[in-house]
């Protein structure tokens, strides 16, 4: 396992086969985000998910 950069929270390495459309999508919010990696896209979406479930709580 890896070490996250901005945490001690331990990291595990996935992989995931995604059509080029979405990589293309991965890549343009890279750029616009200022990541370096497309696994950091993939982080921030997936923490932005989650939050939105957090902050709106099914009945």
């Amino acid at each position: 396992m890896n070490q996250s950069k901005n945490s001690t929270e331990k990291t595990i390495r996935v992989c995931v086969d995604l059509p080029e459309s979405l990589i293309e999508r991965f890549d343009e919010l890279k750029e616009q985000w200022g990541l370096q990696h497309r696994g950091a896209v993939l982080e921030r979406l997936l923490e932005t998910l989650f939050e939105e479930d957090k902050d709106n709580p099914k009945s």
